[in-house]
C-alpha cells in the first residue's frame, strides 16, 4: 500500500441546492432518498477537495463506505426551495470518520440536519482498514455537531407488524463500488412502510451491516410502535443486511 496521504482541507464545504419536484412524495413531503442523496454528493465533493476522494483512496487499495447515517427534518421544506448546504468532518478515530451536514433556507433557518459515519474498506478483502494507515488527519476540525449525541445502534426486533415486503435490488440501485448505493436503502425502508398522509417521516437512521449486491433478494420487516418505526432488510439466509429507525411526527 502506498504511503499515507496528508489532508489538505477547508474545514467546511458549502453548496447551494434547489429542491426538485421529484424530491417530494405524493403528500408533498421530502423523500428520505433525496436527503441522503444530497448528503453523499456533498461528502463526495468535499472528500475530493481534501485529497481523500474515491480515486485517491483507490490508489491506496481502499474505498469509503458509510456504516450509519441519520437525518432530521427541522422545518418542512417546499418544492423548488433553495437550500444552503454545508458539510464538515470530525477528527477520525482509528476505524471511523464522522461527517455532519446542515441545510438552511436563505434566511439562515435550519431545515434539515444530518450526520454520517464512514469507514475505509479494503477493496480486495472487503475488511475495514485503519484510517491512520491511509492518511494523515488534519490539525484541526470544526467541533460543531449536527446532533448533540452521536446516533446509537438501532435495537433489534424479532417480528414486525406490517406485511413483509420483498425487494430485489435493481440495476439502477448499484453504484461505482458494485453494491447498492447507500441512499437507495431509504427507498426500501419507505416502500415497506408505505406511510399514509398522516405518517410524516421526521427522522430516519440507517445502520448498514453488510453489502447488498445486485439481484440479492431482501425481505423487508417493519415494526410500528406509535410514532416509532423500526425496519430491517433480511437476506435469504436470515442475515440482517441493514436496519432502519424512523420517528414519525
Amino acid at each position: 500500500m502506498p504511503g499515507r496521504r496528508e489532508i489538505g482541507m477547508s474545514l467546511h464545504f458549502d453548496f447551494d441546492y434547489r429542491l426538485r419536484w421529484m424530491d417530494f412524495d405524493r403528500y408533498g413531503r421530502l423523500h428520505p432518498f433525496a436527503v441522503f442523496d444530497m448528503c453523499q454528493d456533498l461528502a463526495t465533493v468535499h472528500a475530493e477537495q481534501m485529497g481523500i476522494g474515491r480515486d485517491d483512496m483507490l490508489r491506496q487499495g481502499v474505498i469509503w463506505v458509510v456504516v450509519r447515517q441519520k437525518y432530521e427534518v427541522v422545518s418542512p421544506p417546499r418544492h423548488f426551495q433553495k437550500l444552503l448546504a454545508r458539510t464538515w468532518p470530525h477528527s477520525p478515530s482509528r476505524f471511523s470518520f464522522q461527517r455532519d451536514f446542515s441545510f438552511r433556507d436563505e434566511q439562515g433557518n435550519e431545515i434539515v440536519k444530518a450526520t454520517s459515519e464512514w469507514v475505509l474498506m479494503n477493496v480486495e478483502s472487503r475488511k475495514f482498514a485503519s484510517m491512520k494507515d491511509v492518511y494523515e488527519p488534519a490539525d484541526e476540525y470544526d467541533s460543531a455537531r449536527a446532533f448533540e449525541r452521536k446516533p446509537r445502534k438501532i435495537h433489534a426486533f424479532e417480528e414486525g407488524n406490517r406485511p413483509v415486503v420483498q425487494i430485489v435490488p435493481s440495476y439502477s440501485d448499484i453504484d461505482l463500488n458494485g453494491h447498492v448505493n447507500n441512499a437507495r436503502y431509504a427507498n426500501y425502508i419507505v416502500e415497506a412502510l408505505r406511510p399514509d398522509e398522516h405518517e410524516c417521516i421526521r427522522s430516519l437512521q440507517i445502520d448498514y451491516r453488510y453489502e447488498v449486491v445486485p439481484g440479492e433478494p431482501l425481505a423487508m420487516h417493519t415494526l410500528v410502535e406509535d410514532a416509532m418505526v423500526r425496519s430491517k432488510g433480511v437476506r435469504e439466509d436470515g442475515t440482517v443486511a441493514f436496519t432502519g429507525a424512523i420517528e414519525l411526527g
